[in-house]
């Protein structure tokens, strides 16, 4: 039969534990900051990426939310000579 852990060893081996996990997050979060950074960055990049496509060949992002559109043909930006 298996011995029982008390409640104060229970209490003991939890704040052991807590500890444990504490340090690791502060060892991580950087890592973690500079993942969501990149995260962020990325998604302005796409965005910029499309705008850059929607304006230049007309077509709209194909995300969700712009499949009820039509893509368009670009007007050609006139030459004021």
């Amino acid at each position: 039969m298996k011995k029982t852990e008390t409640p104060e060893q229970l209490l003991q081996r939890f704040s052991k534990r807590t500890a444990q996990l504490q340090a690791r997050k502060a060892e991580l979060q950087s890592a973690y900051d500079e993942y969501l950074k990149i995260e962020r960055d990325l998604q302005r990049l796409e965005g910029s990426a499309q705008v850059v496509t929607y304006m230049t060949f007309g077509e709209l992002p194909s995300d969700g939310n712009h499949d009820h559109y039509l893509n368009h043909s670009p007007i050609e930006p006139s030459s004021n000579k």
